[in-house]
């Protein structure tokens, strides 16, 4: 059985404490990851050009650079590289006509909920559908490659829109707010069953049907 190389990510942080602490943030995930982290925007292009990241984590506000420039000069680089933001910076108008850059944009303090979720999202979520669009293009059947692609595509976009919104909730309502079992809690909880199952089912889609 060939195991799954650990995905390569560059922690981009001029505080050190921050940047250490995403690292082991990401090592508390069910997923493998290997880490490198530069300090400064000049540190993440030297390092982005001797070793190839998988995935940047960035925040946008460093020592030497604008982290939105930091990220256009990624991208002239490297255009489908996945870019989430991790700041104490709420988003200005201009961001917001920005974002198109980035696979997510995180506020702090971030729980390891939407870490981890925004991690395996811009991570997962361009590859799969790819391989969906090359798949299709491959198969006799193309009415009913259609059809499937159609429903699991949805599913998809489904699912990550339950993980946005259970990031939210469990941001305005952090653990300590729901030990008494209230609504807010029992909502949570069914909302992480769903994804987890909407995870699973687009796991058996991608073993089964993509790559059989």
């Amino acid at each position: 059985m060939i195991r799954k190389k650990p995905n390569y990510v560059l922690i981009v942080n001029g505080e050190p404490e921050m940047a250490d602490l995403y690292a082991e943030m990401l090592l508390m995930d069910v997923e493998k990851y290997r880490f490198n982290i530069a300090y400064t925007g000049k540190d993440c292009l030297l390092s982005f050009k001797r070793d190839m990241p998988d995935i940047i984590l960035m925040d946008i506000e460093l020592p030497d650079i604008d982290g939105w420039e930091l990220i256009k000069r990624v991208k002239e680089q490297e255009p489908d590289m996945p870019v989430v933001i991790i700041t104490a910076k709420p988003p200005t108008m201009n961001d917001y006509s920005r974002f198109h850059m980035v696979s997510d944009y995180l506020m702090r303090p971030v729980t390891l909920d939407s870490l981890h979720i925004a991690v395996r999202d811009a991570l997962e979520v361009p590859s799969l559908l790819e391989t969906c669009i090359q798949t299709v293009k491959t198969l006799e059947d193309k009415e009913e490659s259609l059809y499937i692609l159609e429903k699991k595509i949805l599913l998809l976009k489904q699912s990550i829109s339950d993980r946005k919104f259970f990031i939210m909730m469990r941001q305005l309502y952090p653990d300590k707010r729901l030990e008494d079992g209230s609504n807010t809690g029992l909502l949570l909880e069914g909302l992480r069953i769903k994804i987890d199952r909407e995870h699973s089912e687009i796991e058996e889609f991608k073993k089964g049907y993509l790559f059989a």
